[in-house]
């Protein structure tokens, strides 16, 4: 896998514990209920596995994130899923990955929610800002991540093969079936280098050594 995003994890994003006190902003950031309905929209529409966060649950997130890295511009974890975020939207729009188009979508919605003006929690917040990305990425990871994988692999083996033929790589005609047959030989060529690593090229256990006579 290219990209772990258990490396650097968000908080729980499930709902606080009963009792606890019901957050009215996030870092002094009141959202309106239009904010918050857009972003519960988006994430309906990515097709999320995972059950969907209250505001409770984010604003309790952005307080951990906001206590553990105070003092930084914004939290490793968020930075982490903001770059996956680029790279989707760099795989989507990439005119020799044939991307099948609920994903091309789930990408769409991400990215049109993350340029909008109803952001839940604006990017200028220190240390959260960006959070609600962030956490529609996490939601879409699961369905999306195999897929940045093999792309990313793609990435990696054509610029390979335009280094060998000395030309950029968008000047290579190289799709996703091309990509398919070079990692199939490539991992073909890796198993017959193993195997000749546990192999022995003595004919026999027997056969007598070299040896130079002066």
């Amino acid at each position: 896998m290219f990209i772990d995003l258990a490396a650097s994890p968000l908080p729980s994003l499930t709902a606080p514990p009963p009792g606890m006190r019901r957050a009215r902003g996030i870092d002094r950031w009141n959202p309106d209920r239009r904010a918050l309905a857009r972003f519960r929209r988006i994430a309906e529409t990515i097709g999320a596995e995972a059950p969907l966060p209250g505001f409770d649950a984010l604003a309790a997130a952005a307080r951990v994130l906001a206590h553990d890295f105070a003092g930084h511009r914004r939290a490793p974890s968020i930075r982490l899923r903001l770059r996956c975020l680029t790279a989707l939207r760099t795989m989507s729009a990439e005119p020799a990955w044939d991307l099948a188009a609920g994903d091309r979508e789930r990408i769409a919605s991400i990215t049109a929610y993350a340029r909008g003006g109803d952001r839940l929690i604006p990017d200028s917040i220190p240390v959260i800002g960006g959070l609600d990305d962030a956490v529609l990425v996490e939601l879409a990871w699961p369905s999306l991540r195999l897929e940045l994988d093999d792309y990313l692999d793609f990435r990696r083996l054509r610029a390979e093969e335009a280094a060998l033929r000395g030309v950029p790589p968008h000047r290579i005609g190289f799709d996703r079936e091309q990509w398919r047959q070079a990692r199939a030989t490539e991992q073909a060529l890796l198993r017959h280098v193993r195997r000749c690593g546990l192999g022995s090229y003595a004919l026999t256990p027997s056969a007598p050594l070299f040896r130079v006579r002066g």
